[in-house]
């Protein structure tokens, strides 16, 4: 795990997702080729949610715009959403329906929404935050006994960090582009599978399955694939020897509280 120093100077992370963040990570409003892209990702990862919840309330943390949460209603199940972003928000409401969006961190709202919920997701969110732990407790008290987490977030153990540090270490350090491009101003926390699932382990959690995460092939393509030809055809090329090697830029982990937690071993 890697994680950046924020004791002396934690960030302000709303000031990142400004409406303009929303719109670029999920390919605006309009209907085109890379809205659609995300549309059919959110599908794909709604339907894997399914096949562990069956019933109940699930609880979107990080819903931005409310586009997966609208996924995971498609499927039948009610659904709300969290964010820390105003503008978001009201988006999302306008989405999900008056009174099923809460604004603000989810620390400063578990406890009114203590067992409430038969499932969380944490669409690419846990490495933003500025307090993993907190955040996975949070998350533990809002579930019912047996409740499910369903989080997706890069892995330092995908191709491209491979890539982007040999670049980094070929060229003496004087190449960083290909490690800024994956280590976002916003991203605090970057993990690998053994550990978020150590971390899972400690915060209350059993890991019922860790998938790679290599996101389709349209959605990568609309998102990624705008680096002049040579930069593409080796990003191409990493994204296929990725699927060979069944590994992607991202990881999605499915977990289950543990009957009988508490809050976890972590503090």
């Amino acid at each position: 795990m890697r994680f950046r120093d924020t004791t002396t100077h934690a960030p302000d992370l709303v000031q990142f997702y400004v409406p303009a963040y929303h719109e670029h990570m999920t390919g605006g409003s309009k209907a085109n080729r890379r809205s659609r892209a995300y549309q059919r990702e959110n599908e794909i990862r709604a339907a894997e949610l399914r096949r562990y919840v069956h019933r109940g309330r699930v609880l979107d943390v990080g819903c931005s715009r409310g586009d997966f949460a609208q996924a995971i209603r498609a499927t039948e199940l009610e659904v709300h959403g969290l964010d820390i972003a105003p503008e978001a928000c009201a988006l999302a409401e306008l989405n999900l329906g008056v009174g099923r969006v809460t604004c603000g961190s989810l620390e400063d709202h578990a406890s009114s929404m203590a067992g409430q919920f038969s499932a969380v997701t944490l669409m690419d969110v846990i490495e933003h935050s500025t307090n993993v732990v907190g955040m996975l407790q949070a998350i533990h008290l809002v579930l019912e006994p047996g409740g499910v987490l369903f989080l997706r977030t890069p892995t330092l153990s995908s191709p491209f960090h491979g890539l982007a540090t040999l670049s980094f270490r070929l060229s003496l350090g004087l190449y960083k582009a290909a490690l800024f491009k994956l280590y976002h101003a916003e991203h605090l926390y970057f993990f690998n599978e053994a550990s978020i699932q150590r971390l899972l382990d400690d915060c209350g959690f059993d890991t019922l399955e860790l998938m790679p995460d290599p996101l389709c092939w349209a959605n990568f393509r609309t998102a990624e694939l705008n680096q002049g030809m040579l930069g593409n055809c080796v990003l191409a090329l990493t994204y296929f020897i990725g699927r060979v090697l069944k590994r992607g830029h991202g990881m999605k982990v499915i977990a289950r509280r543990r009957v009988g937690s508490n809050t976890g071993r972590a503090g």
